[in-house]
């Protein structure tokens, strides 16, 4: 095989490998290769961490190499790859809903994922949605990692209130943010809607730089403020995240 030849084929095997899987006579009928070529070709993969064997079979999957590339062109899906067991763990354990979201753009917090609980009472799910910094323990979380110089231009934007627990001056934004950044976690109770109570972590990369935001929310009746349970429970997942 030439070298462009080589490079051709071997990302054949790969979309074979991501959209089903299985044994090398399997990837070997999808993509129309020789066993013998395709064999070699997973055994380079796999040497390179491109794919990896799972028994039994064994059968191929992709593997960390391809799934790291991934998360540099789209690190919000990588987030949420990586972060979905996690979601899972914490939510068995806390009984209440949890999710992931970042930054989108200078006001506004996203939300990408979220695993809800077996209770009676939930609430919506908020993936896909954005919502002010200020209004959400997640924004807290993400203000807190922004610079002071930061926090001020984003209050100077407005503090539109949602509920009257809204914060809604300046002194006191900064207030919680300078306390969020001590405590590793913020709450909000009722801030952006009645009945509503969630608390919130950073999620930190290799170089402890805030990528996303971890939290928990539930009803506020079933939700309390500062439960040491649930912060703990949420402050360890993130730092497994």
């Amino acid at each position: 095989m030439t070298g462009v030849q080589s490079v051709d084929r071997a990302f054949a095997v790969l979309r074979a490998v991501a959209t089903g899987g299985g044994g090398v006579s399997d990837v070997a009928r999808r993509t129309g290769l020789a066993v013998s070529t395709t064999a070699r070709l997973l055994g380079t993969l796999e040497a390179q961490g491109a794919v990896t064997r799972h028994d039994p079979g064994p059968s191929y999957r992709i593997g960390p190499a391809v799934t790291d590339l991934a998360a540099t062109a789209d690190p919000a899906a990588g987030l949420v790859g990586r972060a979905r067991a996690h979601l899972e763990m914490l939510v068995a354990e806390v009984g209440e809903a949890a999710g992931i979201s970042i930054a989108a753009g200078d006001r506004s917090v996203l939300y990408l994922d979220q695993v809800d609980g077996d209770q009676d009472v939930t609430l919506r799910n908020w993936t896909g949605e954005q919502l002010p910094l200020h209004v959400v323990s997640s924004g807290m979380i993400l203000l807190a990692s922004r610079s002071d110089a930061a926090v001020r231009a984003y209050a100077r934007g407005g503090l539109d209130r949602y509920t009257e627990h809204t914060v809604t001056r300046v002194t006191e934004l900064r207030r919680r943010v300078a306390a969020a950044r001590e405590d590793g976690h913020a709450w909000t109770v009722e801030e952006f809607s009645v009945g509503i109570t969630s608390v919130a972590a950073p999620i930190r990369d290799r170089d402890g730089s805030t990528v996303g935001a971890l939290h928990v929310h539930g009803p506020s009746y079933r939700l309390r403020a500062g439960d040491r349970a649930v912060t703990l429970a949420l402050l360890a997942t993130a730092a497994r995240i």
